[in-house]
């Protein structure tokens, strides 16, 4: 009877030459400021079932590696690579009834493109893979029964504003983020996490005492695109507003007017 290794060996997808993408390259640092310090939700759900075609990458073990070559020539265990493999041999059945039990962890940004993260890196090269010759001979691609997913939703907006500023103002304006919360909710199913960002700057634009104030996002990113709207150049308006201000502890920008 031929095994799923022989399958790949004998008809290479177009799909399994991709390469597995590194899960570490969807949160960036730049400018001294990283992705996952602006993520202020994140939705886990357990028990959950996954197209694996959806799966691009995981962290570290085989990534940059193409999936083929990751079962054929695997850098990281070849032996737990062999081993995952025969288990499935065993027991078909293993990723599709249940038994898999969240043995499968999943991360993503955007809820489309996935990641193996924290466990089951080498069951998700199998599944990838077994799943594509279920669908070749049935005409049908079944659903991954039992997989944990964690969906991280960053705050885009104030990341890039915050990097913009840091890019291009960082001699004068000083800043820092935290998050705070962590408030965790149920919502059908799923557990919900939510963080708030908080922001603290540091304006030295005006010479003197530098002004500074702790901002809500939404206010860090009206006061962000103020001062790039105007490379970073105090306008007349903020100039008179610095004089009429003299609370050192709030920041001027257009809706302080």
């Amino acid at each position: 009877m031929t095994t799923l290794l022989d399958d790949i060996l004998a008809t290479p997808q177009p799909w399994s030459q991709q390469p597995i993408a590194e899960w570490r390259d969807m949160f960036p640092a730049q400018h001294g400021a990283s992705l996952d310090d602006f993520v202020v939700r994140e939705c886990r759900r357990r028990d959950a079932h996954m197209d694996m075609r959806n799966v691009v990458g995981q962290t570290d073990h085989y990534a940059v590696q193409s999936w083929r070559d990751a079962v054929l020539e695997p850098q990281y265990r070849p032996g737990k690579m062999r081993d995952a493999f025969a288990r499935y041999e065993r027991n078909p059945g293993y990723y599709f009834n249940g038994e898999l039990d969240n043995g499968i962890l999943l991360g993503s940004i955007d809820g489309e493109h996935w990641y193996t993260d924290g466990g089951g890196n080498h069951r998700t090269v199998v599944a990838k893979f077994a799943c594509d010759r279920i669908a070749r001979r049935t005409g049908h691609y079944p659903l991954v029964r039992g997989v944990s997913t964690s969906h991280y939703q960053p705050d885009m907006q104030a990341w890039y504003l915050f990097c913009q500023l840091r890019q291009r103002h960082a001699d004068l304006i000083q800043l820092s983020v935290t998050r705070e919360g962590g408030e965790r909710t149920v919502v059908a199913g799923a557990t919900e996490i939510t963080w708030r960002l908080r922001f603290f700057v540091q304006d030295g634009r005006f010479g003197g005492i530098a002004r500074a104030e702790h901002l809500d996002a939404a206010r860090f990113c009206a006061y962000a695109r103020h001062v790039l709207a105007h490379g970073g150049k105090p306008g007349w308006r903020d100039r008179v507003l610095h004089r009429l201000v003299g609370d050192r502890d709030r920041l001027v920008y257009r809706s302080l007017a």
